[in-house]
């Protein structure tokens, strides 16, 4: 499927952007934005990004940061200019169709990934955005494990986040402290224990 859609749009870094934007068309995000969360060139996202302005794809915004200024340590506000979703695009529909709920995120792949971490490793659960049932705040990855480094787990989310163009939700927690939690009946262990989840790998014996 990726090939096809990249022989279709032209670049994989095309339909990346394009896929970035669609999953998030409320927010203005900048040339630095993207390339940070696409792993992209900063010159391959701005070549992308002002082709599809002039078709009309993506409109121009201004994005409002706050930076910590001088001595004082101050907090400013500053605007930068930005790019969004043009949400009056009239494929828009059809694209999303096409780049996003057709998504699908190789399920071999993601067991080979996390299991790069090493011995470990003891759980992992997928929730959210993996499943039929994403929302706002809900989820999307939990891990459970011993001497992991954060290092090493944020870098394949970060491939992960990439991949389908939007930042994941995720929360780490060792053995100790999940079995804890989930002995004293925790909400948020509970929470994902009970909703729509999909069991990755489970070293636990859930």
């Amino acid at each position: 499927m990726a090939e096809i859609l990249d022989k279709l749009f032209g670049s994989g870094a095309r339909v990346k952007i394009m896929r970035f934007f669609l999953v998030n068309p409320y927010d203005v995000f900048t040339i630095e934005d993207a390339s940070q969360t696409l792993r992209l060139s900063k010159s391959k996202v701005r070549r992308e990004t002002k082709s599809l302005f002039s078709m009309k794809f993506l409109r121009k915004g201004m994005k409002e940061t706050e930076i910590i200024s001088g001595r004082t340590k101050r907090l400013k506000k500053r605007k930068e200019l930005g790019f969004a979703f043009n949400n009056i695009f009239p494929y828009a529909r059809e694209l999303k169709a096409l780049l996003v709920e057709s998504l699908s995120v190789s399920r071999e792949l993601l067991i080979k990934r996390f299991r790069r971490l090493g011995r470990g490793l003891k759980l992992v659960l997928l929730s959210g955005l993996f499943t039929q049932r994403p929302g706002e705040g809900r989820l999307d990855i939990l891990v459970v494990g011993d001497g992991i480094r954060k290092a090493e787990l944020e870098k394949i989310l970060g491939k992960i986040e990439a991949e389908i163009g939007r930042e994941l939700q995720y929360a780490f927690l060792s053995t100790a402290e999940f079995q804890y939690r989930q002995g004293m009946y925790d909400k948020f262990v509970r929470d994902i224990l009970e909703s729509e989840h999909d069991v990755l790998i489970d070293n636990l014996n859930l």
